[in-house]
């Protein structure tokens, strides 16, 4: 019996990674993803565990070899997004990634930022970075693509005060700033908590220098 879920992270990557490891443990498991939902299957409980990896500042290429790489460890794999628009041949701009990461087209990278990754429990753990400098590239790439948001949410912020280009009622305006204040506060709380993650591996990569 599948049972299928309707549902977004603000924090996508630990909180994400913790939900799909609590319905493994309550007996499901991961068969699809959609752009906001997720199709299980039942399986035994606590049967799988699942990774969650932000690969969106490799290039679609790049991501496709590590997702080869995976595979061929003997771990399946589900690509997910992160973010919530719909788009079919079109070229996007991450800004929060590098080199040729920074084109994402759909179809192609674009809502491909995310790699689940299910292995079947077997006693040993799913970690794959256990070095401390490669666990703080990854966490300085999460947080600068939350902090890109942010930003973002500032501009848009910022536009509803131009007189110029704010053409709508003072009820509307207020209305828009207080929906885009509630979406900056969901992205805000994980780029603090990622933040501090980075600066902890800081000090613990010093420390083993």
């Amino acid at each position: 019996m599948s049972k299928k879920v309707v549902r977004y992270f603000f924090d996508f990557l630990d909180g994400q990674e913790k939900w799909l490891n609590s319905m493994a443990k309550n007996g499901y498991r991961l068969k699809k993803c959609g752009i906001a939902t997720y199709t299980f299957e039942e399986c035994n409980p606590c049967e799988y565990e699942y990774n969650v990896e932000f690969v969106g500042t490799k290039s679609y290429a790049k991501m496709k070899d590590y997702q080869q790489y995976l595979e061929d460890m003997g771990l399946h794999t589900i690509s997910k997004n992160i973010n919530l628009n719909y788009s079919i041949g079109k070229v996007r701009w991450r800004p929060y990634a590098k080199g040729m990461g920074q084109i994402a087209t759909s179809p192609g990278a674009f809502h491909n930022e995310l790699l689940i990754i299910e292995k079947k429990k077997d006693g040993k753990d799913l970690e794959l970075h256990t070095d401390v400098k490669d666990k703080l590239m990854i966490y300085k790439e999460v947080r600068r693509a939350y902090m890109w948001v942010i930003l973002m949410m500032l501009g848009l912020m910022a536009v509803t005060f131009i007189p110029s280009l704010s053409h709508a009622s003072k009820s509307v305006l207020w209305a828009l700033r207080g929906i885009i204040a509630i979406f900056g506060t969901l992205f805000l709380i994980p780029t603090l908590r990622y933040s501090s993650l980075v600066n902890r591996l800081q000090e613990e990569s010093t420390t083993y220098q």
